[in-house]
């Protein structure tokens, strides 16, 4: 098959394609409210019958949606994506409404357009277009596409399990990536681990007047010296055995990462940065991304926060957090530590809620698999990829690779100003077009 052919047929509904996604994005799907979830999950599900897969909708208890979709052939490539988005706010900074879909300037704008909306639409795309000038797809194509990846992902374990057979494949394409600032392809092997916790301190039952300080305990201040005891300013974190069953990266990792092309002053440049924390830099700066845990204040709640002053004792504060897991730490284990920690240290009536967690997992930079992707991006870019052996980011990779135990890689339609998580998130035309061709493919490649 000449996949030229199939290149001419996307060329020729790029406007289509356009169409389609915004549509997408135009459907709110905010898993951490339960916005528009059930919603967005049903429109999956018709894009992926329209183009020709059988489709399933699972679920577990009240978890959201999972949609599935399969086209049967032979060798199984699946492709793992998610249909839920992060809260737009705050939405003042944004120049388009959130789920507008606004395109301007070559850019489609809107909460989903890169993370993952984008992605997920590029590769129904690819298979569309497959379907459209051949009449079949080389390979087992099978598209998982769940609605709870940006609050980590508290119910797709037990549907995984469950359902086993279903997930079966010979190796996956994971939900992001794209190309650098200079064009190059990049991809990912592995996944930090998250656990998101949430500490909420309480005091009396109604906010009172701070003049009654003297005699009323502070939630706040207790929230603060809890926190302080989590991390000191060196950005060592301080939990009891936080750090003890760490895997430093091998050999063939640093080397890895020695090869990848560091964009160090474009990043500080677009975040205004004069240098990065402890003044890290180059190698350095890199292990410390890909290979340090984290421990991070998402936000903190508590009291009056509104324009001038007002001189109230909260009643009670809160703060969201997470920790970024690297190979070996488990989250459970690390959750376990840091009540122990807090109570050790006299915090026993601080509540410490666990939101959600998944696991640090990575494929190794020899696998097959990994040289095949590699190769088809060159082919498509005309540029070698960047490989990077883990990523700071997180999500349910472990139970693909750890549980079924194939190889995945992360490769995706991105790029490095598409706002992912920030007002204005965006993807690029042409960006979208040229991934849309890189998963056909490979698709092709992937049974050749």
């Amino acid at each position: 098959m000449s996949v030229r052919k199939v290149y001419d047929y996307i060329d020729a509904h790029v406007d289509d394609f356009v169409d389609d996604l915004v549509k997408l994005v135009k459907q709110p799907s905010v898993s951490a409210k339960g916005e528009g979830v059930q919603e967005c999950a049903e429109l999956v599900e018709k894009m992926m019958k329209e183009i020709g897969f059988s489709t399933k909708i699972l679920r577990e208890k009240k978890g959201n949606p999972v949609v599935y979709g399969e086209l049967k052939s032979k060798k199984t490539l699946l492709f793992y994506d998610h249909y839920d988005v992060q809260p737009p706010d705050p939405l003042e900074k944004w120049t388009y409404k959130p789920f507008s879909g606004k395109i301007s300037g070559g850019k489609i704008y809107g909460r989903g357009t890169s993370d993952n909306k984008g992605n997920f639409v590029s590769r129904l795309k690819a298979v569309q277009a497959l379907l459209e000038v051949t009449g079949d797809v080389p390979g087992n194509i099978k598209i998982f596409v769940e609605g709870e990846e940006e609050i980590g992902s508290p119910h797709l374990e037990p549907i995984v399990k469950k359902h086993k057979n279903l997930f079966s494949a010979d190796a996956a394409i994971w939900e992001f990536g794209g190309t650098d600032r200079s064009g190059r392809p990049v991809l990912h092997l592995g996944l930090k681990g998250v656990l998101s916790v949430e500490l909420k301190a309480k005091g009396a039952s109604k906010d009172v007047h701070s003049a009654n300080a003297p005699l009323i305990p502070n939630p706040a201040w207790c929230l603060i010296w809890a926190l302080n005891l989590l991390k000191d300013e060196g950005e060592n974190i301080l939990i009891d055995g936080f750090y003890d069953d760490i895997l430093s990266p091998s050999r063939e990792e640093i080397e890895c990462m020695r090869k990848i092309p560091f964009e160090e002053e474009e990043t500080k440049k677009e975040l205004g940065l004069r240098k990065f924390l402890r003044g890290k830099s180059g190698l350095e700066a890199q292990k410390a991304l890909l290979y340090q845990p984290t421990c991070t204040i998402n936000g903190l709640i508590s009291g009056y926060t509104s324009k001038g002053s007002k001189t109230v004792l909260p009643h009670e504060a809160s703060a969201k957090m997470d920790f970024r897991l690297v190979p070996n730490q488990q989250s459970d284990d690390i959750f376990k530590k840091l009540v122990n920690h807090l109570k050790k240290h006299g915090f026993r009536d601080l509540k410490i809620i666990k939101h959600g967690s998944t696991e640090p997992t990575r494929t190794p930079i020899d696998d097959p698999f990994v040289g095949l992707v590699a190769k088809t991006a060159r082919k498509v870019y005309g540029r070698k990829a960047v490989i990077y052996p883990i990523s700071a980011g997180s999500g349910p990779m472990h139970l693909f690779r750890n549980f079924l135990g194939y190889p995945v890689v992360s490769a995706g339609c991105s790029h490095p100003e598409s706002n992912t998580h920030a007002p204005n998130e965006n993807l690029k035309i042409e960006s979208y077009i040229k991934g849309t061709k890189f998963i056909a493919t490979l698709v092709t490649d992937f049974t050749s």
